[in-house]
């Protein structure tokens, strides 16, 4: 093309041409201001516009018009050119030589003198262009064949993640754990099949988890993703491995033995990259690659004959051949990987570390020789890995995390039951003695961050009823078992009830393994001990700690869990009025009975009814999905002499139809509660209701760390009428900053570790049910909190109440405390507001 140039091209040639040329026609000015020669067309022989198509003093505009035209065609041309696809019968030779062979103005290419050169179409395309056709259909079938390949060999990953911002640090680098890696974590003949479902990071840059859907064996699979190590950097490993463990023997002890976590793996890093250097293999390695020099190390290959001058490293060892992946040198990269892989294998859990990291994970499970580890998550279940260890290995783990709990294992004594240094739970089998399959271990996790009321509330685990009926009977001091089968959560509930607790009440927990965590600071947590010999003496078991706690004067008893004869101690303590916490093995309230009033544990059933309440725990499954629920509340009321059995109430029930809570009746737990405290019925359901409003909140308001669940709880606890009034103006959230700062309280919670807390939201249902309340609250019980005004809470409280919770309310300004009557349906008399210190 390039047709407007031309045609501007002839305007000046003929503007420029003053002896004639069409041009010449028009006058022009001559120098020195001569009069401007003009033409007469009339006098002419022929008519020019016969010949031009108009008069020719309309000429020049014609040729304006057609210079603007011309320019909007080429616009036009251009833009289509560009718009159009490179695909069959719309792609034309003309977008090509626009695209390849034009300059920028759409002229061809020109020789030297200035003759535009042709084009040929076979000097671009390396073929005749008749066999274009040909060719593209063998090249759509290559790309087909490519494309199973790329389709065989790389996993299915979830196209609407960003790949590059998931491994990529927030400073912008790529982590160390990458796609790379991955595609290394997924077996050849896996990918095909293998779909991803979801993705986190463990511990990032070093580990993340891909949890993916296998079509072929419709399961879902569990899989680490750590740094591959190659061929060359594993023998590096194996050999930095065994140096530094004599390396770190005499390094400084202190921060071995007494120092952190980020002590020790200073340590490690420090004594690496001492060895590291020492021979070469960063930084100083000259030309000689990492296999020459460690062929060296290991004695592999010929001997090499060494000058009379000792040379200092490995840089002048001899050059071996290059193989695959044999870099040279060690990059910072694999500097890195090395030392992820040990401090991982030194200070963490070796293969199974970035499991540890999960919080997703509650089991870990390696069922023997030859067997992958399996997993429970809280999402997917019992999930196969694909982490294995290999026999010498497994062997070895699990010796060395006994050791790390401080407990011995042999084939003299092949089972353990230990704690390991994070609190979780382990159990060990070491060889065939006892088990077919061989070593193997079991790790119960354990909850750097506990799960709080509102968590079990928004797991439909319990109703917001139930809940708020639990805390009133705990506040109260009323004793309480969590029964249920294995992994039916009832160490979790029995953490999370915990807060219902008061901080001004001296508590004592007593636990085999340590997995109660509690905010309040008055607690004395007591852990059994074996002895350190073979017979019993020194052994410190429940049965001991019991008897310790009753010299300890605790208001409250908190123990992990009765297994034996220590539950016949417990239920005394209960009978002499000490309020007491527990979880318990069975299914059933009877099944309870059963086991605690006959061998071996063998309580009275006169004594049995100093317990007040049982919890009866479930783990099944809601509409194909496996969950928890509190199958009943029950209530233990009194023992019938006559009859010779226990009188007991079931208050509130599980409905598995409807997936619904159901309220059966009045409960003799609260009207003993009303009558110890002097209420009337009104004011007791006043009280109930309080509660139930400041759960509903939470659950509403979506405040569900164990920060905020905790400080708002032993705050309404210690002063209630000052987290009504919060509620009331919808200022909870602004000043949960100062409610966390009660002195008898200690809620430090590490934010990244309550950041990864797989805390769950509530349902629909659930969310409505708080609606619900508070709505209900929003024109009864918050109109007496919202309206006050003129002073102070902190003016409002008596003295000694003051005193005990100036910390928790410093800073918080209200309203006025009146104490008008509350409206319909929750009503408490004027007057009935106790002011002499008792919890509310």
């Amino acid at each position: 093309m390039g047709y407007s140039a031309d045609v501007e091209r002839i305007v000046e040639t003929e503007q420029s041409d003053d002896d004639g040329g069409v041009l010449g026609a028009f006058g022009r000015k001559t120098t020195d201001d001569a009069p401007v020669r003009t033409r007469d067309w009339a006098a002419t022989e022929f008519s020019p516009a016969t010949y031009l198509g108009c008069h020719p003093d309309e000429f020049p505009a014609r040729v304006g018009h057609a210079k603007a035209n011309a320019n909007r065609l080429y616009d036009q041309y251009a833009e289509w050119i560009a718009a159009t696809p490179v695909t069959k019968d719309a792609y034309t030779w003309e977008h090509f030589k626009w695209e390849y062979h034009y300059d920028e103005d759409g002229h061809p290419p020109s020789d030297g003198d200035g003759t535009a050169e042709p084009f040929d179409p076979e000097s671009f395309l390396g073929f005749p262009p008749e066999e274009m056709e040909d060719r593209l259909t063998r090249a759509s079938d290559f790309a087909a064949a490519v494309d199973d390949i790329v389709d065989r060999r790389t996993v299915n990953v979830n196209p609407e993640i960003d790949e590059d911002s998931f491994f990529s640090t927030h400073d912008g680098l790529t982590t160390l754990a990458n796609r790379y890696d991955l595609e290394k974590a997924v077996p050849m003949e896996k990918k095909r099949h293998f779909v991803e479902v979801e993705r986190y990071w463990v511990n990032k840059p070093y580990a993340c988890v891909v949890v993916f859907h296998s079509i072929k064996e419709n399961e879902k699979k569990y899989t680490v993703v750590e740094p591959y190590m190659n061929d060359i950097e594993a023998r590096v490993k194996e050999y930095l491995t065994g140096r530094l463990r004599t390396a770190v023997k005499y390094s400084d002890e202190d921060a071995l033995i007494d120092g952190s976590e980020a002590d020790r793996a200073d340590v490690i890093r420090s004594e690496t990259l001492r060895l590291l250097d020492q021979y070469d293999l960063r930084d100083g390695v000259r030309d000689d690659s990492v296999v020459g020099q460690f062929k060296d190390l290991f004695d592999i290959g010929e001997a090499v004959e060494r000058s009379d001058r000792e040379l200092q490293g490995l840089a002048a060892r001899p050059e071996p051949a290059v193989i695959e992946e044999d870099a040279g040198t060690l990059t910072e990269a694999q500097v890195e990987r090395l030392l992820y892989e040990l401090q991982r294998d030194f200070l963490g859990y070796e293969r199974i570390d970035a499991i540890k990291h999960d919080v997703n994970v509650e089991d870990i499970s390696c069922d023997g020789y030859d067997s992958p580890v399996f997993v429970y998550h809280t999402e997917y279940e019992n999930v196969i890995t694909n982490v294995s260890h290999d026999e010498t290995g497994l062997d070895n783990f699990v010796v060395k995390l006994a050791q790390r709990s401080g407990k011995g294992i042999s084939k003299r004594r092949p089972q353990v039951d230990a704690t390991l240094p994070d609190g979780s739970r382990a159990q060990l089998t070491l060889g065939r003695e006892v088990s077919d399959h061989g070593t193997n271990y079991t790790i119960r996790q354990f909850k750097d961050v506990p799960f709080t009321p509102i968590d079990l509330i928004n797991w439909n685990t319990f109703s917001l009823e139930e809940m708020a009926f639990l805390w009133l009977a705990i506040e109260n001091n009323r004793s309480l078992i969590f029964a249920g089968g294995t992994a039916s959560g009832k160490t979790t509930s029995l953490n999370a009830v915990s807060l219902f607790i008061p901080s001004n009440s001296k508590i004592v927990s007593i636990e085999d393994t340590r997995e109660v965590e509690l905010p309040q600071r008055n607690w004395v947590a007591s852990v059994t001990r074996p002895s350190f010999g073979e017979d019993d003496v020194g052994d410190v078991d429940e049965f001991d700690l019991l008897e310790a706690a009753l010299r300890q004067r605790p208001e409250f008893i908190v123990m992990g869990e009765v297994r034996g004869e220590e539950g016949r101690t417990l239920f005394q303590i209960m009978s002499t009025g000490h309020t007491t916490l527990t979880t318990f093995h069975a299914d059933s309230v009877g099944e309870v009975l059963k086991r605690f009033t006959t061998d071996p544990i063998n309580v009275s059933k006169t004594m049995f009814t100093g317990l007040d309440l049982v919890s009866i725990q479930t783990q099944t499954r809601v509409q194909g999905r496996k969950v928890r629920r509190n199958k009943t509340i029950t209530e233990v009321n009194h023992y019938d002499a006559e009859n010779d059995e226990i009188n007991i109430r079931d208050i509130f029930e599980w409905q598995p139809e409807s997936d619904e809570f159901l309220q059966l009746g009045r409960s003799n737990t609260l009207q003993e509660i009303q009558f110890d405290r002097g209420w009337d019925h009104d004011r007791l359901q006043t009280e109930l209701f309080k509660r139930k409003v400041v759960l509903a909140y939470l659950v509403d308001s979506d405040l569900n760390d164990y920060a905020e669940v905790a400080a708002t709880l032993q705050a309404f606890i210690n002063d209630p009428e000052a987290i009504l009034a919060l509620l009331a103006r919808g200022e909870l959230g602004e000043s949960l900053s100062d409610l966390r700062e009660m002195e008898s309280v200690e809620i430090d919670i590490d934010p990244e570790k309550e950041a990864v807390v797989p805390r769950p939201d509530p349902d629909p249902e659930t969310r409505q049910a708080a609606r619900e309340i508070l709505d209900t609250a929003d024109g009864t019980l918050f109109e007496e909190y919202r309206d006050r005004d003129a002073f102070s809470l902190m003016d409002a409280l008596p003295e000694h109440a003051r005193a005990k919770g100036a910390e928790i309310r410093s800073g918080l300004a209200a309203d006025g405390m009146g104490t008008a009557p509350l409206a319909d349906p929750v009503v408490v008399e004027q007057g009935d507001e106790r002011t002499d210190g008792d919890t509310e």
